[in-house]
């Protein structure tokens, strides 16, 4: 009986073992290029962020984080900037709030600006658990170049552009 039992606990060891290198290799896979995450723009358009023009700021926000509202406010700060590259914002809040949110902020009329609402298990489903903001920078050819967890001035957001 104690042979059985430790012949079971050494199968659990290992198999829980295993579970977890797959986990991790599945995580750094989905990381390095731009996910194919379904969302509907705020015109109820359904879109994929992988059908996005390039290079591209992904920013996943919450509409009442006011780390959120602060990141909102620095790209506002700073339009010419950005005026190169597309960015869009994507929350799993509900379309007339993430609406308010981009007017409120005065980024609902830029033309590389766009806003748009994803379920929120698809989010986690592409991107884990993550804080807000949670932004992350697309090179033309849709290779991750860097990500921020949080605020970030928008010469960081940048910098990987130039």
């Amino acid at each position: 009986m104690k042979n059985f039992l430790t012949i079971f606990l050494l199968m659990v060891l290992f198999t829980s073992c295993t579970k977890q290198d797959k986990t991790e290799n599945v995580t750094t896979r989905v990381i390095n290029e731009l996910p194919h995450l379904k969302f509907t723009s705020l015109d109820g358009t359904i879109k994929s962020t992988r059908d996005l023009p390039t290079p591209l700021i992904l920013v996943l926000f919450n509409a009442d984080c006011d780390h959120c509202q602060r990141q909102a406010q620095e790209v506002g700060k700073h339009l010419n900037e950005v005026s190169n590259i597309t960015l869009q914002f994507i929350a799993a809040d509900d379309l007339p709030t993430i609406q308010k949110f981009a007017t409120e902020y005065g980024l609902n009329n830029q033309p590389n600006l766009n806003f748009g609402r994803a379920d929120a298990t698809d989010v986690y489903m592409n991107f884990g658990s993550i804080p807000t903001p949670a932004i992350y920078l697309y090179s033309a050819d849709k290779r991750l170049l860097k990500n921020f967890k949080g605020e970030t001035p928008v010469a960081e957001l940048v910098a990987p552009f130039r």
